[in-house]
């Protein structure tokens, strides 16, 4: 059989994925980084990517080690979570008010993502709605291989705060299936108030929406803001997906699990994660109950690793502060500034995606361009602060005003 007809049957879901554009960012940086710091003695920033530069914390690690060396943990695990994972699972829940949460309503997966794709692809096909800008996976990776149509409700920017637009809202919403909320948000660090989350969960139940929630840096919340969770609200159309990554500087681990009060879904999701990947592996999920568990540890390190953040993302602002003569909104969470640098860019650029980072690049910066996250979202930036020290940072937003400083409208 010839090549070209083998290719001809491959399923459509996987000729509708592509590659995130931060990994073909993040790969081009490395390549140009070396003979960059060669020329010019500068250090190259990398603010691409949403890794944790942190070593995940010492108690987490151990009971990683422990889980195959002490305790054996290397057989087969049960799908969708032991037990005494679950169990840890449901009194993390019940640390965050949110009950009625049994065994079967929580499934253990490979990370945030995992969890994300099994959710979507039991709905293959439907319709999706988002808040704009929306993580890059979503629109190159997960809707795509569920084969869903989708819309973005962008975010109205006032003075430098993101508001819903609440008419657009419920406008779209009546033509959908599917919800995607992530709270804090991806690529913007916004944080959800408890009232907007409300107002989201009123219009899905009231259109029969499944909601599914993304909450993978719900402990990364900054100025004494509060995280609120999908699941504290009632109802059986909620699935919220968490993650170990972030919250423990654990991004290789993948440890992960969803939680809902809809038993089926969480059949479905078991399901699908044994099909895929035969469930999370025991060490990992040792390693994540420990995390939970463990809660003067996880509070010592959470508020070491906030405090932290935080004062790297003042940093940040206070520069980018300057650039934008103050309109830039501050992230309430996550780790993430989204600026609008349409007023740098000539007139008559056509491609302004490619000539900011092409300009960026050239001055020793790496960034994600807008419209990975978005097609209406051309002009903006994604800059990362979660893996750089502060003096690096410092001379990185330097270097933003020079490469600006240096654009001719």
């Amino acid at each position: 059989m010839a090549t070209k007809n083998i290719e001809s049957k491959i399923s459509s879901s996987f000729r509708r994925i592509g590659l995130s554009p931060i990994v073909q960012i993040s790969e081009e940086a490395e390549q140009l980084a070396s003979s960059f710091e060669k020329k010019t003695g500068r250090p190259f920033i990398f603010f691409q990517r949403g890794e944790v530069g942190f070593d995940m914390p010492a108690y987490v690690a151990q009971a990683f080690s422990d889980a195959v060396l002490v305790k054996k943990l290397t057989k087969y695990p049960k799908s969708g979570g032991a037990p005494w994972f679950k169990d840890a699972v449901i009194s993390h829940m019940n640390e965050m008010k949110i009950e009625e949460i049994t065994r079967d309503n929580v499934v253990a997966t490979y990370g945030g993502q995992e969890g994300l794709e099994l959710a979507f692809l039991q709905f293959e096909g439907c319709k999706a709605a988002a808040f704009g800008p929306i993580w890059s996976a979503m629109l190159e990776n997960i809707l795509p291989y569920a084969k869903f149509d989708w819309t973005l409700v962008p975010f109205k920017e006032e003075a430098g705060r993101l508001k819903i637009d609440a008419g657009k809202l419920e406008e779209v919403i009546k033509d959908v299936d599917v919800f995607y909320l992530n709270t804090p948000h991806n690529p913007t660090g916004k944080v959800f108030s408890r009232e907007e989350m409300s107002l989201v969960n009123e219009l899905c139940r009231k259109n029969n929406v499944l909601i599914i929630s993304d909450e993978a840096y719900k402990d990364l919340v900054y100025d004494g803001k509060k995280h609120t969770s999908m699941l504290e609200f009632d109802g059986d159309h909620i699935i919220s997906v968490f993650t170990g990554s972030k919250s423990f500087a654990a991004t290789g681990l993948r440890m992960g699990y969803s939680v809902s009060r809809n038993k089926k879904i969480i059949e479905n999701m078991t399901k699908g994660n044994y099909s895929q990947t035969a469930g999370l592996s025991t060490p990992q999920q040792h390693a994540l109950t420990v995390a939970l568990r463990d809660k003067e540890s996880r509070d010592k390190w959470l508020n070491f690793f906030v405090k932290e953040l935080q004062e790297r993302r003042d940093i940040v602002y206070e520069g980018i502060k300057a650039i934008s003569n103050g309109s830039t909104y501050m992230p309430e969470g996550a780790f993430y500034f989204f600026i609008n640098l349409n007023k740098f860019i000539p007139k008559d650029i056509k491609d302004k995606d490619k000539y900011l980072l092409n300009r960026f690049m050239d001055n020793g910066i790496a960034v994600v361009y807008g419209s990975a996250f978005g097609k209406d979202f051309e002009g903006y930036t994604r800059l990362s602060f979660s893996t750089l020290e502060r003096e690096v940072l410092k001379e990185g937003v330097e270097r933003l005003k020079e490469t600006l400083s240096g654009f001719s409208r």
